[in-house]
């Protein structure tokens, strides 16, 4: 049986994140089926900058109700971000990539889910400037092997009635419309050897696809993106909808109109229907994820020479951030990868495989 990365040498590169505290469990599975590596919360900046500091607990607010914004003791921790670090995690990704010959994705340089709340939004515009700057010049030097960098992780508005850019951040609220111009040119003065990826879920849906093809078309204008990256976060239910795999071709075909690469960055099948409300994983909805697998793949393989890279969020089932994401507290044995709790091949890996 070939391995993943054996099945797909022709196509495209392989990859899966991975986290620092399972690695070592999962080494020899990583070893044998991914040519690539991204960190999944290890490079962000959370990740890096590990502040403490009082996160409130959404959950237990009334709607409409805004938590208290956390007092800044020390002003500086913040502005000189570099003050603080922990990469302990991190290097121990990048180490195992380099002794086994395995490239690394940067993820991710700036995201409104990884710095420390409450606190960006009381930094002035000048502050903020000064923070990000250290941020992604340290981060240039200590991690220099990425190939690629997922940049401003999610900035295309959800919501289809709203505006094309997230403004619920605090880099759209200190530095205006024009903060994507920003922080990619930065990104391209601190990484000039490094491709640069726009990165973003429900990248298939039509309203959402229109917004970042236009925020595409802004990046390229000015020569500061490389790569757009589709998430490709799916649920085994896509096969109850008609056209659902249609909509993606032509999703492909759309992004592949730019002239950029596209990598599948964070790929997994959810068992969860978020959209009928349902929170249950049933047998019906495990059945099926092997044959979306195949439907993807089938697609992937089509688009060679211009998917670049595929990355599946996670290796096992195990640790799967389904498990937990939605689930209101509670944990669940999602199964929306190609390795089970013992790293062994489920039925999707056969199907992904054997083509």
């Amino acid at each position: 049986m070939k391995t993943l990365k054996e099945a797909y040498k022709d196509y495209f590169t392989v990859g899966a994140a991975v986290a620092a505290h399972w690695l070592d469990e999962a080494k020899d599975c990583v070893k044998a089926n991914f040519n690539t590596l991204t960190a999944e919360n290890e490079m962000k900046y959370m990740g890096i900058h590990n502040h403490e500091y009082p996160k409130p607990d959404f959950r237990k607010l009334q709607k409409g109700e805004k938590p208290e914004p956390p007092v800044i003791t020390n002003r500086e921790r913040f502005v000189h971000p570099n003050l603080e670090l922990d990469t302990a995690p991190a290097d121990k990704i990048c180490a195992f990539a380099r002794e086994n010959g395995i490239l690394i994705r940067g993820h991710c340089l700036s995201w409104h889910g990884s710095y420390p709340w409450g606190i960006f939004e009381q930094l002035t515009p000048e502050e903020l400037d000064t923070n990000t700057r250290e941020h992604y010049e340290f981060v240039s030097k200590h991690f220099p092997d990425c190939y690629c960098w997922d940049v401003v992780n999610e900035a295309a508005e959800d919501k289809p009635d709203a505006g094309i850019l997230r403004t619920r951040t605090p880099y759209f609220q200190k530095f205006g419309e024009e903060y994507l111009i920003k922080l990619y040119s930065l990104a391209r003065e601190y990484f000039p050897n490094a491709e640069l990826c726009c990165n973003d879920y429900n990248e298939y849906a039509p309203a959402k696809r229109e917004k970042i093809l236009k925020i595409l078309d802004s990046l390229m204008e000015r020569r500061l993106v490389d790569v757009v990256g589709c998430q490709c976060h799916v649920n085994v239910h896509m096969l109850d909808k008609p056209n659902s795999f249609d909509n993606l071709r032509r999703t492909y075909d759309m992004y592949a109109e730019t002239g950029l690469k596209i990598h599948i960055t964070e790929l997994d099948v959810n068992c969860v229907d978020w959209d009928n409300q349902s929170e249950e994983i049933t047998p019906e909805a495990v059945e099926k994820v092997a044959k979306v697998y195949s439907e993807l793949f089938k697609i992937f393989r089509d688009y060679k020479g211009v998917i670049e890279n595929v990355t599946l969020w996670g290796v096992s089932n195990k640790h799967s951030w389904l498990n937990s994401f939605k689930m209101k507290g509670r944990v669940v044995q999602n199964c929306p990868l190609l390795f089970d709790g013992n790293y062994q091949p489920t039925e999707a890996y056969y199907r992904v495989v054997e083509f």
